[in-house]
Protein backbone atom coordinates (compact mmCIF):
# COMPACT_ATOMS: atom_id res chain seq x y z
CA UNK A 1 0.00 0.00 0.00
CA UNK A 2 1.04 3.66 -0.21
CA UNK A 3 -0.01 7.05 -0.43
CA UNK A 4 -0.03 9.93 -3.10
CA UNK A 5 -0.19 13.78 -3.05
CA UNK A 6 0.44 16.48 -5.21
CA UNK A 7 -0.32 19.35 -6.92
CA UNK A 8 -1.52 19.74 -11.09
CA UNK A 9 -2.11 22.98 -12.82
CA UNK A 10 -4.15 23.29 -16.47
CA UNK A 11 -3.65 25.84 -18.42
CA UNK A 12 -6.92 25.30 -20.60
CA UNK A 13 -9.76 23.58 -18.82
CA UNK A 14 -11.67 21.67 -21.68
CA UNK A 15 -14.23 18.91 -22.37
CA UNK A 16 -13.18 17.34 -25.38
CA UNK A 17 -11.93 20.20 -26.80
CA UNK A 18 -15.11 22.21 -25.25
CA UNK A 19 -14.58 25.36 -23.60
CA UNK A 20 -16.23 27.87 -21.13
CA UNK A 21 -16.67 31.23 -22.24
CA UNK A 22 -14.22 32.61 -19.89
CA UNK A 23 -11.89 30.13 -21.24
CA UNK A 24 -10.68 28.98 -17.43
CA UNK A 25 -7.69 27.29 -16.37
CA UNK A 26 -7.10 25.25 -13.41
CA UNK A 27 -4.80 23.79 -9.90
CA UNK A 28 -6.00 20.91 -8.12
CA UNK A 29 -4.34 19.43 -5.27
CA UNK A 30 -4.95 15.58 -5.28
CA UNK A 31 -4.16 13.02 -2.61
CA UNK A 32 -4.47 8.84 -3.44
CA UNK A 33 -4.55 5.89 -2.07
CA UNK A 34 -3.07 2.77 -3.78
CA UNK A 35 -2.96 -1.26 -2.94
CA UNK A 36 -0.83 -4.01 -4.19
CA UNK A 37 -3.79 -5.64 -5.56
CA UNK A 38 -4.55 -2.84 -7.92
CA UNK A 39 -7.69 -1.02 -6.25
CA UNK A 40 -7.29 2.73 -5.81
CA UNK A 41 -9.29 5.92 -5.09
CA UNK A 42 -8.06 9.81 -5.59
CA UNK A 43 -9.07 12.77 -4.40
CA UNK A 44 -8.91 16.16 -6.59
CA UNK A 45 -9.92 19.66 -5.76
CA UNK A 46 -10.00 22.28 -7.96
CA UNK A 47 -9.27 25.76 -8.18
CA UNK A 48 -10.20 27.55 -11.22
CA UNK A 49 -9.34 31.20 -12.60
CA UNK A 50 -10.35 33.48 -15.10
CA UNK A 51 -11.10 37.20 -15.54
CA UNK A 52 -13.94 36.62 -13.06
CA UNK A 53 -13.11 34.65 -10.83
CA UNK A 54 -9.30 34.40 -9.19
CA UNK A 55 -8.50 30.60 -7.91
CA UNK A 56 -11.50 29.89 -6.25
CA UNK A 57 -12.52 26.51 -4.98
CA UNK A 58 -15.07 25.11 -8.02
CA UNK A 59 -15.35 20.91 -7.17
CA UNK A 60 -14.03 17.71 -5.41
CA UNK A 61 -13.40 14.78 -7.39
CA UNK A 62 -13.84 11.36 -6.08
CA UNK A 63 -11.85 8.32 -8.52
CA UNK A 64 -11.99 4.35 -6.92
CA UNK A 65 -10.63 1.73 -9.60
CA UNK A 66 -8.80 -1.13 -10.21
CA UNK A 67 -5.10 -1.33 -12.10
CA UNK A 68 -3.78 -4.31 -13.67
CA UNK A 69 -0.67 -5.45 -15.51
CA UNK A 70 -0.85 -9.64 -16.56
CA UNK A 71 2.19 -11.85 -16.11
CA UNK A 72 3.81 -11.67 -18.97
CA UNK A 73 3.67 -7.42 -19.36
CA UNK A 74 1.48 -8.00 -22.61
CA UNK A 75 -1.59 -6.43 -21.26
CA UNK A 76 -2.96 -3.32 -18.87
CA UNK A 77 -6.42 -2.29 -18.19
CA UNK A 78 -8.27 -0.29 -15.30
CA UNK A 79 -11.66 0.47 -14.35
CA UNK A 80 -12.89 3.64 -12.58
CA UNK A 81 -15.78 4.63 -11.56
CA UNK A 82 -15.71 8.82 -10.93
CA UNK A 83 -17.80 11.25 -8.96
CA UNK A 84 -18.10 15.07 -9.40
CA UNK A 85 -18.74 17.36 -6.56
CA UNK A 86 -19.28 21.07 -7.93
CA UNK A 87 -20.41 24.28 -7.03
CA UNK A 88 -23.65 24.70 -8.57
CA UNK A 89 -22.75 28.23 -9.98
CA UNK A 90 -19.40 27.01 -11.75
CA UNK A 91 -19.63 27.93 -15.61
CA UNK A 92 -17.94 24.75 -16.60
CA UNK A 93 -19.34 22.72 -19.61
CA UNK A 94 -18.03 19.38 -17.43
CA UNK A 95 -20.03 20.88 -14.62
CA UNK A 96 -22.64 18.72 -16.10
CA UNK A 97 -21.61 15.79 -15.46
CA UNK A 98 -22.52 14.06 -12.55
CA UNK A 99 -20.74 10.71 -12.54
CA UNK A 100 -18.81 8.29 -14.90
CA UNK A 101 -18.02 4.73 -15.23
CA UNK A 102 -14.43 3.92 -17.35
CA UNK A 103 -13.07 0.75 -18.72
CA UNK A 104 -9.56 0.53 -20.84
CA UNK A 105 -7.34 -2.54 -21.89
CA UNK A 106 -3.95 -1.51 -23.50
CA UNK A 107 -1.86 -4.25 -25.66
CA UNK A 108 1.82 -3.33 -24.45
CA UNK A 109 4.83 -3.55 -26.95
CA UNK A 110 7.77 -2.32 -28.16
CA UNK A 111 7.30 -0.65 -30.58
CA UNK A 112 3.35 1.22 -29.76
CA UNK A 113 0.87 0.49 -27.29
CA UNK A 114 -2.67 -0.01 -28.08
CA UNK A 115 -5.71 1.73 -26.09
CA UNK A 116 -9.37 1.15 -26.57
CA UNK A 117 -11.57 2.09 -23.96
CA UNK A 118 -15.22 2.62 -23.04
CA UNK A 119 -17.29 4.99 -20.78
CA UNK A 120 -20.36 6.10 -19.47
CA UNK A 121 -21.49 9.48 -18.20
CA UNK A 122 -24.36 10.42 -16.46
CA UNK A 123 -25.79 14.46 -16.28
CA UNK A 124 -29.51 14.78 -16.28
CA UNK A 125 -29.50 11.63 -19.07
CA UNK A 126 -26.73 9.10 -20.00
CA UNK A 127 -24.15 9.19 -22.21
CA UNK A 128 -21.79 6.84 -24.09
CA UNK A 129 -18.39 7.15 -25.03
CA UNK A 130 -15.57 5.48 -26.65
CA UNK A 131 -11.68 5.71 -26.95
CA UNK A 132 -8.87 4.43 -28.76
CA UNK A 133 -5.24 5.84 -28.76
CA UNK A 134 -1.92 4.53 -29.97
CA UNK A 135 1.12 5.98 -27.46
CA UNK A 136 5.02 4.92 -27.45
CA UNK A 137 6.83 5.52 -24.63
CA UNK A 138 10.77 5.83 -24.76
CA UNK A 139 13.05 5.79 -21.36
CA UNK A 140 16.11 7.36 -20.46
CA UNK A 141 17.47 6.32 -17.12
CA UNK A 142 20.56 7.83 -14.80
CA UNK A 143 19.30 11.17 -16.15
CA UNK A 144 20.44 13.91 -13.85
CA UNK A 145 22.36 11.48 -11.35
CA UNK A 146 19.55 8.08 -11.01
CA UNK A 147 16.94 9.79 -12.09
CA UNK A 148 14.66 8.65 -15.13
CA UNK A 149 13.28 10.61 -17.86
CA UNK A 150 10.13 9.11 -19.48
CA UNK A 151 8.51 10.74 -22.73
CA UNK A 152 5.27 9.26 -23.93
CA UNK A 153 4.24 10.83 -27.23
CA UNK A 154 0.54 9.85 -27.83
CA UNK A 155 -2.58 10.36 -29.90
CA UNK A 156 -6.44 9.56 -29.31
CA UNK A 157 -9.79 9.45 -30.70
CA UNK A 158 -12.98 10.47 -28.48
CA UNK A 159 -16.46 9.76 -29.69
CA UNK A 160 -19.76 9.67 -27.65
CA UNK A 161 -23.04 11.22 -27.75
CA UNK A 162 -23.61 14.90 -25.89
CA UNK A 163 -26.47 15.01 -23.63
CA UNK A 164 -24.24 16.83 -20.85
CA UNK A 165 -24.47 19.74 -23.79
CA UNK A 166 -27.74 20.13 -23.33
CA UNK A 167 -27.69 19.69 -19.59
CA UNK A 168 -25.19 22.53 -19.15
CA UNK A 169 -27.61 24.77 -21.41
CA UNK A 170 -30.42 24.03 -19.29
CA UNK A 171 -28.26 24.77 -15.87
CA UNK A 172 -27.65 28.10 -17.80
CA UNK A 173 -31.40 28.97 -18.17
CA UNK A 174 -30.05 29.19 -21.95
CA UNK A 175 -32.68 26.99 -23.58
CA UNK A 176 -36.01 29.49 -23.75
CA UNK A 177 -36.53 28.79 -27.37
CA UNK A 178 -38.72 25.67 -28.01
CA UNK A 179 -36.84 24.87 -31.86
CA UNK A 180 -33.16 25.56 -30.73
CA UNK A 181 -34.17 22.95 -27.82
CA UNK A 182 -35.57 20.45 -30.23
CA UNK A 183 -32.24 20.77 -31.94
CA UNK A 184 -29.93 20.25 -29.55
CA UNK A 185 -31.79 17.34 -28.14
CA UNK A 186 -31.73 15.89 -31.45
CA UNK A 187 -28.06 16.56 -32.30
CA UNK A 188 -26.91 15.43 -28.91
CA UNK A 189 -28.49 12.09 -29.40
CA UNK A 190 -26.07 11.24 -31.97
CA UNK A 191 -22.84 9.14 -31.27
CA UNK A 192 -20.27 11.12 -33.45
CA UNK A 193 -16.32 11.83 -32.56
CA UNK A 194 -16.30 14.44 -30.41
CA UNK A 195 -12.35 15.23 -30.49
CA UNK A 196 -8.39 14.27 -31.62
CA UNK A 197 -5.87 14.44 -29.14
CA UNK A 198 -2.01 14.74 -29.37
CA UNK A 199 0.33 15.34 -26.87
CA UNK A 200 3.65 14.64 -25.51
CA UNK A 201 4.00 13.87 -21.55
CA UNK A 202 7.32 14.30 -19.95
CA UNK A 203 8.00 12.03 -16.73
CA UNK A 204 10.97 13.16 -14.45
CA UNK A 205 10.99 10.28 -11.65
CA UNK A 206 13.81 10.46 -8.67
CA UNK A 207 12.97 7.81 -5.81
CA UNK A 208 9.31 8.94 -5.09
CA UNK A 209 9.25 12.11 -6.86
CA UNK A 210 8.06 12.87 -10.02
CA UNK A 211 6.95 15.64 -12.25
CA UNK A 212 5.13 15.47 -15.42
CA UNK A 213 5.02 18.09 -17.99
CA UNK A 214 2.05 16.93 -20.50
CA UNK A 215 1.74 19.27 -23.63
CA UNK A 216 -1.33 18.77 -25.75
CA UNK A 217 -3.03 19.67 -28.91
CA UNK A 218 -7.10 18.95 -29.00
CA UNK A 219 -9.29 19.25 -32.07
CA UNK A 220 -13.05 19.41 -31.21
CA UNK A 221 -15.05 17.74 -33.51
CA UNK A 222 -19.44 18.41 -34.67
CA UNK A 223 -19.58 21.15 -32.14
CA UNK A 224 -23.56 21.31 -32.00
CA UNK A 225 -24.41 24.66 -33.37
CA UNK A 226 -27.97 26.10 -33.19
CA UNK A 227 -29.00 28.30 -35.87
CA UNK A 228 -29.49 31.86 -35.12
CA UNK A 229 -28.47 31.40 -31.45
CA UNK A 230 -25.06 31.41 -30.88
CA UNK A 231 -25.35 31.65 -27.17
CA UNK A 232 -26.79 28.20 -27.66
CA UNK A 233 -24.12 26.72 -29.58
CA UNK A 234 -21.34 25.02 -28.52
CA UNK A 235 -17.80 26.97 -27.83
CA UNK A 236 -14.56 25.12 -28.43
CA UNK A 237 -11.78 25.69 -31.07
CA UNK A 238 -8.66 23.97 -31.97
CA UNK A 239 -6.42 24.25 -28.63
CA UNK A 240 -3.24 24.33 -26.97
CA UNK A 241 -2.64 23.35 -23.51
CA UNK A 242 -0.41 22.35 -20.76
CA UNK A 243 -0.67 19.98 -18.21
CA UNK A 244 2.14 20.14 -14.93
CA UNK A 245 2.13 18.51 -12.14
CA UNK A 246 4.23 17.27 -9.36
CA UNK A 247 3.54 14.01 -6.92
CA UNK A 248 4.93 12.56 -4.08
CA UNK A 249 4.93 8.58 -2.96
CA UNK A 250 4.98 7.73 0.60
Amino acid sequence: MHFTAGIACNSGLNYYGRVDSLHSRAIYPFVGLALHNGLYMNASFVFIDNSLQSHEYAATLLEGGYNFTDHKGDWAGSFSLTKYFYREDVNLVQSAIKETASASVTKLSKIIDVTLGLNAKWSDRPDAGAEAGLDHILRFPHVIGSGVLVLDPSAYIYAGTQNFTRTYYEQQNLLIVPIAEQQVTTNSRAFNVLAYEFSMPVVYGYKKFNLVFSPAYILPQNLLVIPGHPELSEQGTNLFYLTVSARFTF
